[in-house]
C-alpha cells in the first residue's frame, strides 16, 4: 500500500488527473514519509480525490494521518469479516466525517457541505 500511494503520486495521478482514489489501510502509512520527502523536493501537494480508509489502524495512526492530510482524506475502514472494525475514538466530528461526509465525497454521492 505504501509503494501503490507513492506510485500513484507520481505516475497515476498525471495519467488520471480527476480519477478519484481509495487506498486501504492508510496506504500503508505512506503519508507520515511526506514531510521527508518533501525534505528531498518529492510531492508536496495534497489531493483532494486521494482518500484513505482506515482498517487495520487504532487511534494513534488514524490521528497521525490526520495530522498529515487532514481530516477530509480519511474514511472509516474495517477488516469485516476477519476482524471488528476499531473505533478510532477522536470524537463525534471525526466520525462524522469518516462514515458519512468523506464516503459521500469519495462516491460522488451528493454535494456535501465541508
Amino acid at each position: 500500500m505504501n509503494a501503490a500511494w507513492h506510485a500513484f503520486a507520481l505516475f497515476g495521478r498525471p495519467a488520471h488527473p480527476r480519477l478519484r482514489v481509495c487506498f486501504a489501510m492508510l496506504a500503508g502509512l505512506a503519508p507520515l514519509q511526506r514531510e521527508r520527502l518533501v525534505a528531498r523536493g518529492g510531492h508536496t501537494a495534497l489531493d483532494p480525490d486521494v482518500f484513505l480508509d482506515t482498517s487495520s489502524y487504532g487511534p494513534r495512526a488514524v490521528d497521525a494521518v490526520i495530522r498529515e492530510l487532514g481530516v477530509d482524506a480519511l474514511t472509516h475502514g474495517s477488516d469485516r469479516p476477519v476482524a471488528v472494525a476499531r473505533d478510532p475514538r477522536l470524537g463525534e466530528a471525526v466520525e462524522v466525517a469518516l462514515r458519512t461526509r468523506n464516503p459521500a465525497r469519495l462516491l460522488a454521492l451528493a454535494e456535501v457541505p465541508a
